[in-house]
């Protein structure tokens, strides 16, 4: 969810809000750890998933569910980068014209 909201507000031409972004982002930040902290601790990036299951290790925690994490992420960003595409045609349609003129 993040990631296609970052990229709707923040990337596209034709649904960007220079006004409203941070606020936007920082809910969808807001309600995902709020979501997820009892899971994840409230990580929601990969790399610090993997630096907190590796400083658990060296206690009692396990990688492996670091490395499930953080594929879950990447598959859902992957998903939510094809949505985007899906649902935002029009502004690779825009890039297309632009290029050609």
């Amino acid at each position: 969810l993040l990631c296609f909201v970052v990229l709707c507000v923040a990337v596209s031409a034709r649904t960007k809000n220079p006004t409203m972004f941070g606020l936007a982002i920082g809910s969808c930040i807001t309600c995902g750890v709020n979501a997820i902290g009892a899971v994840s601790g409230g990580a929601l990036n990969p790399a610090v998933a993997v630096g907190i299951a590796t400083g658990h290790r060296f206690g009692d925690g396990s990688l492996g569910a670091a490395a499930i994490f953080g594929l879950t992420e990447l598959v859902a960003a992957g998903a939510a980068a094809g949505v985007f595409g899906f649902t935002h045609a029009v502004d690779k349609q825009s890039d297309k014209l632009e290029s050609a003129a």
